[in-house]
């Protein structure tokens, strides 16, 4: 057998004692837990202390209680929630006697399914502790101090020791005013000073042979007097409070510091990546900095500079510069809207709201007058957690579109039918629209419930802007209303008629798609019931396995545009100026570069005429020829789409028209080159490079 040498000897005898050491080591909690902290008591089989609160409870128990409640606000996806956690538990445990005595309390709130309680609580961050007394916030945990076992417990009992002081104190408040007699000799708890002829204090406190009579000052209030360590503790708690964006600037960010204050925590920031040179991120500058004093202790902004951090730059994938984008966590948003100071206000307004919160139908009904779409996602104490993490991934991507709800109202869920759990649904102006869910693998796909969220996410007439133009153009036949905000009144009858054109489409679409349905049903019933009379076996297992099958339909949309602010685009594309035409109504086939402006008799298309918007539109689906349309393109690119056109219909065609057009070229091509080499032969050697004139050089 080979020996081992010193060196390896060494090396196996230190990997066998970090071994034994590491198995024998306590496993200390992540963040800041106190690896020293006692054994967990939930391995004993002990009962966790701490209360789960939810609005209902935490009304009933708090708002309307008694006692002390150390309340904490958490995210179950918060690493540093996640961290404290079990040390959290361990402490409402191992205090459980102490708290029951003194009236304290250990609290719970999920952040993620009780938002409006968490706003409510202007909870900035997680894990936020709040103390709360006899139904009254009394102070919150700063966030500057120890959140591991022992800083917490200290906290407590301090005051629980407070409530027990309290009690004393209200109990003599109370003797002395019912009997109006003066007590002596009382032993302060917390100071352990004695004080003589202790009178009430509305009547005139008296106090004599106080000890330490600096305390007493500092008991009684004054501040005076109280210790600098002190006073340089609060001026360092308000100096690092969490409060976003404190100073209302654009924060610069490197690769570490992106790492620390965005990706590891659950903080938002809007951020803008550029390059000093980029013109367009110098036009923006301006805009950035308004947007970060307006976002001043509600949102935090920051900026890339991809000219110095060119590796986080690169890991953003970045399409160019400036970029725009939302952080919350890992996760993220592009922002591609415009680039003036309102917008980018905006957009960060939404952003802030963009957290999943909790309706009932009182408040669902206040919402519903100010948006225009809304998610509401239906669940019951069945609904696992499972779906609620696919539910806050979809969040994120739903800024700027549509807010996202949740309720277990049972008024909500009658009005929409709802009967199975979890339920999605897409209100628009009333309207709802389902998600479809087989099994319960597809209610935690977010991205399929994504996918499905962007079929309905855009109102019945939205507005078209540089950030939607795509998603509202593409794929469809779109009225677009060419609108003058300029001219209130007309401008509101316009929108109101639009909208009423647009929901008199869908239902006449509804109409049509469920006539079509039960028509095939009955050929279907017809078929069967003709093979049975035949006794036909086969025709009757064709007929059964008929499947109804909807004809075909584009898609129909609806939407409006500022004629004042595109003015010059709509005057490029479509030749109107709402200054001088007055608004009118397009009828847009984007995929065909196409449009229609004028109604099968001649005269333009205006908004506030539904009847003539509706059967314009019915004559351009049904028959698209039958009114000339109009091209958005060049006569070149109309000549190609016209040829695409034709062998799309006509295949052989096309390849017999190409074949012609490659042999004319090439005999066009063949005579210019015969030319020229007889005129080459006919005059002598001649070279197509001229020759060398001085030196090589050429002028």
């Amino acid at each position: 057998m080979r020996s081992l040498s010193p060196s390896s000897l060494l090396f196996l005898i230190g990997l066998i004692l970090s071994a034994l050491s590491v198995s024998a080591a306590p496993n200390p909690t992540e963040g800041d837990a106190d690896s020293s902290a006692p054994a967990s008591t939930e391995s004993s089989g002990q009962k966790d202390a701490t209360i789960d609160l939810d609005a209902a409870s935490f009304s009933s128990q708090v708002t309307n209680g008694q006692g002390i409640w150390w309340v904490k606000h958490f995210s179950p996806y918060c690493q540093h929630c996640k961290a404290i956690a079990p040390v959290w538990s361990r402490l409402s445990n191992d205090l459980a006697s102490e708290a029951e005595a003194a009236g304290f309390h250990f609290a719970n709130i999920d952040c993620i399914t009780n938002g409006d309680l968490c706003d409510a609580h202007d909870v900035a961050g997680y894990p936020t502790f709040i103390l709360y007394q006899d139904g009254k916030m009394v102070e919150r945990y700063s966030s500057t101090a120890a959140r591991n076992y022992d800083g917490l417990k200290d906290y407590a009992l301090k005051h629980m020791k407070k409530e027990a002081v309290s009690d004393t104190k209200s109990t003599t408040e109370s003797v002395v005013a019912e009997t109006g007699m003066k007590t002596e000799n009382v032993e302060d708890a917390e100071t352990g000073m004695k004080t003589e002829n202790v009178e009430d204090v509305e009547t005139g406190m008296k106090t004599e042979n106080v000890e330490d009579a600096e305390s007493a000052r500092t008991v009684a209030g004054d501040e005076s007097v109280a210790p600098k360590e002190n006073a340089n503790a609060e001026k360092f708690e308000a100096t690092t409070s969490t409060t976003p964006n404190p100073n209302g600037v654009s924060v610069p960010l490197t690769f570490l510091s992106f790492t620390k204050l965005v990706t590891s925590t659950r903080d938002g920031y809007f951020i803008k990546f550029y390059v000093p040179w980029c013109s367009h991120c110098q036009a923006l500058a301006p805009a950035w900095l308004e947007l970060a004093g307006q976002m001043q202790g509600r949102l935090n902004i920051a900026e890339v500079n991809c000219d110095e951090e060119t590796r986080l730059c690169k890991d953003a994938r970045l399409r160019g510069y400036p970029s725009l984008m939302y952080f919350l966590g890992t996760e993220r948003v592009e922002y591609d809207g415009l680039r003036g100071v309102g917008d980018l206000v905006a957009f960060a307004n939404k952003a802030l709201s963009a957290r999943v919160r909790s309706v009932d139908a009182t408040e669902f009904e206040e919402i519903e007058r100010k948006e225009e779409v809304i998610f509401l996602y239906f669940y019951d104490e069945n609904t696992a957690k499972e779906d609620f993490d696919a539910l806050d991934r979809v969040a994120l991507p739903l800024i700027g579109h549509a807010p996202l709800f949740t309720t277990t109202s049972a008024i909500l869920a009658s009005r929409f039918r709802v009967t199975t759990f979890p339920r999605l649904v897409a209100i628009s102006d009333g309207r709802p629209s389902y998600y479809t869910a087989l099994s319960p693998k597809d209610m935690r796909d977010h991205l399929k419930v994504l996918a499905w969220m962007k079929t309905v996410w855009l109102p019945i007439l939205p507005e078209l802007s540089a950030a939607n133009s795509h998603e509202i153009m593409q794929g469809r036949t779109v009225v677009l209303g060419i609108l003058d905000k300029s001219k209130e009144e007309e401008f509101e009858l316009s929108k109101k008629e639009l909208k009423a054109a647009a929901l008199e489409w869908m239902d006449r679409r509804v109409g049509e798609e469920k006539a079509e349905r039960q028509n095939q049903r009955e050929l279907k019933e017809m078929k069967i019931e003709e093979a049975n009379d035949k006794g036909d076996e086969k025709a009757l297992k064709e007929a059964q396995n008929m499947h109804i099958v909807l004809s075909p339909r584009k898609e129909v949309g609806f939407a409006w545009v500022d004629g004042l602010f595109w003015e010059r685009w709509l005057q490029k594309t479509y030749g109107i100026d709402v200054r001088e035409t007055g608004q009118r109504v397009i009828i847009n086939d984007e995929d065909n570069n196409a449009y229609w402006d004028q109604t099968a008799e001649g005269p333009p298309i205006v908004p506030t005429s539904r009847q003539a918007v509706l059967d314009t539109l019915r004559t351009v689906v049904d028959n698209r020829n039958k009114i000339k349309p109009k091209s958005t393109t060049s006569k070149f690119v109309n000549l190609v789409n016209t040829i695409k056109q034709i062998g799309a219909g006509y295949p052989f065609a096309l390849v017999s028209f190409g074949i012609g057009i490659s042999l004319v070229i090439a005999w066009y091509w063949k005579g210019k080159i015969r030319r020229f080499s007889r005129s080459v032969s006919g005059s002598g050697h001649h070279s197509i490079i001229p020759s060398s004139v001085g030196g090589g050089k050429f002028d």
